[in-house]
């Protein structure tokens, strides 16, 4: 979607919790707005622009409360209203819906038309509702800012975001990367490069450790690390669902023959999953056109690096190797 002419952004709330008005305009790409505008002379003098008359008619319509709080409540609806009626496609519209933001613009051609079913005014958006950005990334709500999502929990209906919500929102949009965030994934590659380059230089025992160690973050350890057993190093359930077995085989060094030799035994068959961790050499350079079952997950010192920078393991790999 191009936003080059964007010049202002507004969060809509499409309908109360559990009405699933949100979700019949997301799945039909149109936007809606209640207010009375389904009454036709509010609606007449909303489509015509006389707002300072469908303020006071709104106010007239409205029985419900003090006067100063009906005055007010007139004054907020009218300027939904308007914004909703008078919006062309500098306008950007969002919401957020199952979990991710969606936004949209609507053409200038686009008029408010009744929708008896929903009870208000709907506009269709132009070119539907998106949820991804321009790389075609989708718009979680849980890698979106903080203090952008709070809009969901606006008391009323409408209203523009401020200036800092809308420059970051137009720069997730664009799939435009912020500059501390390129120094971050910079910064990150380069200690995940040394932490593979350490990993390398780990005993055999210590190696093992670490292992255990980043898996026992998620699970729980069922059998010891080492020792006799053919088949695996260790074992791990689920602390959640002990019915849910995991075993793990480490090798400082391996080779595909060796690899081959764990998918064709029939105890892979007892567990869940079935990871093979090693670090030397990389798994681009070992297993070059070799596909493993499903129940086999390999793991090489690229990808251990990154778990060792995740988990926190920095300092313990440093003691372990200085």
């Amino acid at each position: 979607m191009d936003l080059s002419g964007c010049k202002q952004i507004r969060y809509i709330k499409l309908g109360s919790r559990g009405s699933k008005v949100d979700q019949e305009c997301i799945a039909r790409n149109i936007v809606y707005i209640g207010f009375g505008t389904a009454e036709n002379e509010l609606y007449r003098l909303a489509s015509i622009g006389q707002w300072d008359a469908f303020k006071a008619l709104y106010l007239e319509r409205d029985l419900n409360g003090a006067e100063q709080a009906r005055k007010q409540n007139a004054t907020k609806a009218t300027n939904q209203v308007k914004a909703f009626f008078e919006a062309g496609d500098e306008t950007l519209w969002i919401t957020f819906y199952g979990g991710l933001l969606h936004y949209g613009s609507f053409s200038n051609q686009s008029l408010p038309k009744e929708e008896s079913e929903l009870g208000g005014r709907i506009r269709t958006l132009k070119n539907g509702w998106y949820c991804e950005d321009a790389n075609g990334k989708e718009l979680k709500v849980e890698n979106l800012s903080g203090n952008l999502t709070k809009v969901q929990g606006f008391q009323g209906t409408s209203f523009s975001l401020s200036n800092e919500q809308c420059s970051y929102l137009i720069t997730r949009l664009s799939g435009k990367v912020p500059d501390y965030i390129v120094e971050i994934d910079d910064a990150r590659e380069k200690m995940v490069s040394a932490v593979k380059s350490a990993i390398k230089t780990l005993q055999p025992k210590d190696f093992e450790l670490l292992v255990e160690i980043i898996f026992s973050r998620s699970w729980r350890r069922v059998g010891k690390a080492g020792g006799a057993v053919k088949f695996t190093d260790i074992t791990f359930e689920d602390p959640l669902n002990p019915d849910r077995m995991i075993a793990v085989q480490v090798k400082s060094e391996t080779t595909l023959q060796e690899i081959k030799k764990y998918c064709k035994d029939e105890q892979l068959n007892r567990y869940e999953k079935f990871y093979f961790v090693f670090h030397t050499p990389d798994q681009a350079e070992l297993l070059e056109g070799f596909e493993a079952q499903e129940s086999l997950e390999i793991i090489d010192c690229n990808r251990l690096a990154s778990l060792v920078v995740d988990s926190g393991l920095i300092h313990w790999l440093k003691e372990k190797t200085s």
